[in-house]
This record gives C-alpha cells, structure tokens and sequence, in this order.
C-alpha cells in the first residue's frame, strides 16, 4: 500500500483536483504542504496531536511540511457557522498563544526526533 493510499483509507483524503499528481507527490516525497494552526488558546489540543501526527508521517516519507501558525481568525473570529461567538482576543493574547505553540510543537517534533531514532529499523 503507497503513503496516498495508506491516508485515503484512514480518511484523511477527502479529495483532491489531480489525484494522479497528487498521488505522485505524496508517494515520492516530493510535496510541500502545510496545515494551519489557529491560537485560539494558549495549548495544543488532540485534534492538533492528529494534525502534527500526519505532519510527521508525511515528512518520514521525505514530503517537506509547514505548520502555519496564524492569528487571523483568532482575531475576527471563527467563521464555521457556530451558534455562540468566539470571544475576541487581542494583539497580545494571540502572540502569548503562538508563543506557547510554537514551544509545544518544538518538543513534539524534538521528542519525535529522539524516539524515532532510538527505535530499531
């Protein structure tokens, strides 16, 4: 089973405009992607985990990732179509809050980094 094939039967494909270039990419390490993170508090949280996971998973397999911590939304609020509204944080909030991931997520890739190496192939 190929890397594409491995994360459309987990479900983390839903779709794709040229899956044949896609499948490409992604099966020869050869994709740049990111995934954004948004501050809306000042720790990671699981669906983050799934994320930084997948992350991790397609960088082993030699793709390039980039985690884009942005405070966009933070700012002016989550357009999902919620009932209740975010409450608006400052300037300052969303830098503690990038901050704070920014520290997680070096540990996370750092304690990654030493348990994937320290494990047999």
């Amino acid at each position: 089973m190929t890397l594409y094939d491995e994360l459309v039967a987990r479900g983390l494909i839903a779709q794709v405009t040229d899956e044949e270039l896609i499948k490409d990419l992604i099966n020869n390490g050869k994709a740049t992607f990111y995934i954004g993170f948004d501050p809306t508090a000042d720790s990671l949280h699981v669906g983050h985990f799934m994320a930084l996971c997948l992350m991790k998973r397609l960088q082993m397999a030699g793709n390039k990732p980039i985690a884009l911590v942005g405070g966009g939304t933070a700012m002016i609020g989550d357009p999902s179509g919620r009932q209740d509204m975010r409450k608006m944080m400052t300037e300052e909030q969303i830098q503690h809050n990038v901050e704070c991931f920014k520290k997680q997520m070096y540990l996370y890739w750092l304690l990654r980094f030493i348990f994937m190496e320290s494990v047999p192939r």
